[in-house]
């Protein structure tokens, strides 16, 4: 009977601290805080179930190494997203000298270069293509155990394409529900520097036809890769009612910029010709 009395105790003791006792903290596990300066191409923060890849590279003494495929310290390790905390699927620990970390979002599986990566946008952006399409890059440098946690500041390395469509003072009646826009004569291809952290259209990419993401009647988005539209180009169609209108624009498409088009309908889709004026502006993304 003393020993069931003294094993209940005991149990009873050990529960009581598994509450109140503090969990050790391994200080020599890496960890991590992701943040965006602006949001991603959906115009939302970062969300459960988010994934980038990540590299470091250990410095040797006061040597700065390149970011190799493979070999570095840590190599395309994915972190996710989960209630609100971006986690390895393995616990990373820090060595004995200071690391560059490299991060790129979305999480790419299959990664055969860091110095010219080729990628491309969707030339579909209705629906999942859209985000997908997007590209964040962070790099943290020199850091070591005394620094904390790895602060990874993402920056968008493409553009964005916002088309607002308006009401004119001469229009009447209400925007068509069944507006589709087109961007034409767009490179869609390009590669990505890991190193640098920047972005070069392909060159002997063929120009695409992209179909934005609608956000109700009036508003439409895709993510571009940068490069400049000439002058007197094919760019934007609205399709409105069975009817095409193309309109020639001449962009320069920059890198972490959102560059918004305002198309103005000066008379009514259903008039036998319409007028449309455009109201350019650009912001930065990041």
């Amino acid at each position: 009977m003393k020993k069931t009395i003294y094993l209940a105790m005991a149990l009873s003791m050990l529960c009581a601290c598994s509450k109140e006792c503090p969990v050790a903290f391994d200080d020599n596990e890496i960890r991590f805080n992701a943040s965006l300066p602006a949001t991603k191409a959906s115009d939302a923060g970062f969300a459960d179930g988010d994934s980038f890849s990540l590299y470091a590279v250990e410095r040797s003494g006061e040597e700065v190494l390149p970011l190799q495929v493979g070999g570095n310290f840590i190599n395309n390790e994915k972190l996710t997203r989960s209630e609100g905390v971006f986690r390895p699927e393995r616990s990373l620990y820090w060595g004995d000298n200071a690391c560059d970390f490299y991060a790129v979002y979305p999480y790419m599986e299959n990664i055969t270069t860091v110095d010219a990566l080729p990628l491309s946008v969707q030339t579909d952006q209705t629906g999942a293509g859209y985000e997908a399409s997007d590209l964040l890059f962070a790099k943290a440098e020199n850091l070591g155990r005394a620094d904390g946690a790895v602060n990874l500041a993402f920056e968008h390395l493409l553009s964005k394409l916002v088309v607002k469509v308006v009401k004119g003072e001469k229009f009447e009646g209400e925007i068509p529900d069944d507006i589709v826009a087109h961007i034409y004569n767009t490179n869609v291809e390009y590669t990505f520097n890991f190193n640098t952290g920047s972005v070069d259209k392909n060159p002997f990419g063929a120009k695409r036809t992209i179909t934005m993401h609608k956000l109700g009647n009036e508003r439409f988005e895709a993510v571009i890769v940068p490069q400049n539209i000439e002058k007197k180009t094919p760019l934007i169609e609205l399709t409105m009612g069975g009817i095409a209108y193309l309109l020639d624009y001449s962009l320069s498409f920059r890198a972490g910029y959102c560059h918004t088009v305002s198309l103005i309908l000066n008379t009514s889709p259903d008039q036998e010709k319409i007028e449309i004026s455009i109201d350019p502006s650009v912001d930065p993304m990041n």
